[in-house]
């Protein structure tokens, strides 16, 4: 056992550098710098997974938005007598949202006659009030009468107008059905009336992201509307054909 031991001595006059040994300077560089590599790109892999998920998470939620929007429009045009684009002559005390800026009616909804109301419902576009938390550009505003839970009008102070007496008034209000509407629509959204529709659709110049094309009839409207894009999501539209359902 003491021979073998010494043979190591002579023939390794340091015999603990074989144990001590470590990394030299390049090594240690080479390992930061394949470690910096790793690290940048799992980070730039995680940042684009993380930018993708928020982007589609965005883009659902503003369809989501349009679809509410749309089966909400579309239940209330059901329930009308005629749609239209225009205020009726006869139709007056129309007070759109305090603040609200370049005001365009795009739908004008001539109630039943056995829903006790006695004014128009109108949707119209609007840029927000500069105060408001809205973020346009430009927002779809509803004028109208609240709507209770079992789907009838409310006549202000909570009574369903079913059951108030006629000619007994009822109050309307304006509220934003939805956000961040374009105030531009390119020419490649296809947006098409036939001839016979009123509302010719405007050149792409002043095309916006709310339209309602009303058929000779006034029984049916086709209506578009378009989101603004998100700055990192793609813009959202939808559309329907509409017809009312009351005589």
């Amino acid at each position: 056992m003491n021979f073998t031991t010494r043979s190591i001595e002579r023939n390794n006059p340091h015999p603990q550098q074989m144990f001590q040994r470590g990394f030299t300077l390049v090594e240690l560089l080479v390992a930061l710098v394949i470690t910096g590599i790793v690290i940048s790109l799992t980070g730039t892999g995680l940042y684009a997974i993380m930018n993708a998920n928020q982007r589609s998470q965005i883009e659902t939620t503003d369809r989501l938005e349009l679809e509410q929007a749309l089966a909400f429009m579309t239940d209330e045009i059901k329930m009308s007598q005629q749609v239209m684009t225009n205020i009726p002559s006869d139709a007056t005390n129309f007070n759109p949202a305090s603040g609200a800026i370049d005001i365009k009616i795009i739908l004008v909804l001539n109630p039943a006659p056995g829903s006790k109301l006695t004014k128009p419902i109108i949707y119209y576009l609007a840029d927000p009030p500069n105060s408001s938390v809205w973020l346009g550009p430009r927002v779809i505003y509803r004028w109208g009468p609240t709507l209770l839970q079992n789907g009838n009008y409310s006549d202000g102070d909570g009574k369903d107008v079913a059951g108030i007496l006629p000619g007994a008034p009822i109050e309307y209000f304006n509220e934003v059905l939805v956000d961040r509407i374009s105030d531009r629509v390119t020419a490649s959204a296809n947006i098409a009336c036939e001839s016979s529709y009123t509302y010719a659709v405007p050149a792409v110049t002043v095309r916006q992201g709310f339209y309602a094309c009303i058929a000779p009839a006034k029984k049916s409207v086709k209506i578009w509307m378009y989101k603004q894009p998100n700055s990192s999501a793609k813009s959202q539209s939808i559309n329907a054909l509409v017809v009312t359902r009351s005589n």
